[in-house]
């Protein structure tokens, strides 16, 4: 037979992240000193690096609901970039 591989939680909410922004184009973020540019697998390991596993079960589930409702995620990971540079 074969061995089950278990996956965590984490790791579940981690392939979701990165399989929905794989897809996006780079974020254009504005700071105080320009335009910084954000390839989405940087603001992906950025995201998973900062947030906790409840705030990364949280973000999933707005995911989840903004898709329902048909509407873009982009916009949401703009205003995400532009905190985490600001944090940063």
């Amino acid at each position: 037979m074969y061995d089950p591989i278990l996956v965590t939680h984490e790791e579940l909410y981690k392939n979701y992240l990165k399989n929905n922004l794989r897809k996006e184009k780079p974020f254009r973020v504005p700071t105080k000193t320009g335009i910084k540019v954000i390839d989405s697998e940087e603001l992906i390991d950025w995201i998973i690096e900062i947030q906790s596993k409840d705030e990364l079960k949280n973000l999933i589930e707005m995911i989840r609901l903004i898709k329902k409702r048909n509407m873009p995620i982009r916009p949401m990971f703009q205003i995400i970039a532009i905190g985490l540079i600001n944090l940063i």
